[in-house]
């Protein structure tokens, strides 16, 4: 990535410790109170917060309070470092709820969290509570009010071309009258616009170098596209580049 992606809002503050496309996505939301959220735990997820802490001299305190994740769909990139994360929890002794929302009908999440719990059936001192979401509830994790909302990602890989649709969420985030957006993967017929609109943080993905056809109406969007959008923000993060 390079640039270091930081906003700090009134008592919170949103990280991006890694996006791009096809390797991982990692997003920390950083709460007053000491809680924190992940959006999306992609490959490498425990050491990016590992290495944050040990910068900040707090190492286990610092990742031994996760209060939620936010899992927009479950391709590789976006879940993969899930496992590790929940063995690194168990490790280290954490014993709070660990909610992990995620949307409706995916399997990837269901498959790692089941898989944990089968291996470690007796020592897990933390509860995983699963919440499934097609787009419109409310949740409240931390003091956070997450709203999500259902965006068109169709699965491709250079040999398969365009797959069918996935199950994928965007979350809206309010906190101390603020709003925080992300798209997760999308194509343009994810219509964004209206949730966009007035946020005062958007993290979009800007997967596409040159704007395409089918590809970025039901995969990815250009980064061409993810600026024009990012308009309807106060400010924007374009991630998931490749």
């Amino acid at each position: 990535m390079g640039v270091e992606m930081i906003w700090k809002g009134r008592g919170w503050n949103v990280e991006v410790l890694f996006s791009r496309a096809g390797l991982s996505t990692v997003i920390l939301v950083n709460i007053e109170h000491g809680s924190y959220l992940l959006l999306d735990c992609g490959d490498g997820c425990t050491r990016d917060l590992v290495q944050k802490a040990l910068k900040q001299k707090k190492h286990y305190p610092f990742i031994k309070k996760p209060s939620g994740i936010l899992i927009s769909h479950d391709h590789f990139d976006h879940v993969g470092g899930l496992h590790t994360l929940l063995g690194y929890l168990r490790m280290i002794g954490c014993d709070d709820d660990l909610e992990i929302v995620s949307p409706k009908g995916s399997l990837a999440d269901e498959i790692l969290i089941s898989g944990f719990a089968k291996t470690y059936p007796d020592s897990i001192p933390f509860r995983m509570v699963q919440k499934k979401v097609s787009g419109g509830e409310e949740l409240n994790i931390a003091g956070i009010r997450i709203e999500p909302f259902p965006v068109i990602h169709c699965g491709s890989t250079r040999k398969g071309g365009i797959g069918k649709p996935k199950p994928a969420m965007g979350y809206k985030l309010a906190y101390s009258g603020e709003k925080v957006v992300y798209t997760g993967d999308c194509g343009l017929a994810s219509a964004l616009e209206q949730h966009i609109e007035g946020a005062d943080l958007l993290l979009i993905e800007a997967t596409l170098k040159e704007p395409g056809e089918e590809i970025e109406e039901r995969v990815h969007l250009s980064i061409q596209s993810a600026r024009k959008l990012s308009k309807l923000a106060k400010k924007a993060f374009l991630i998931h580049c490749t």
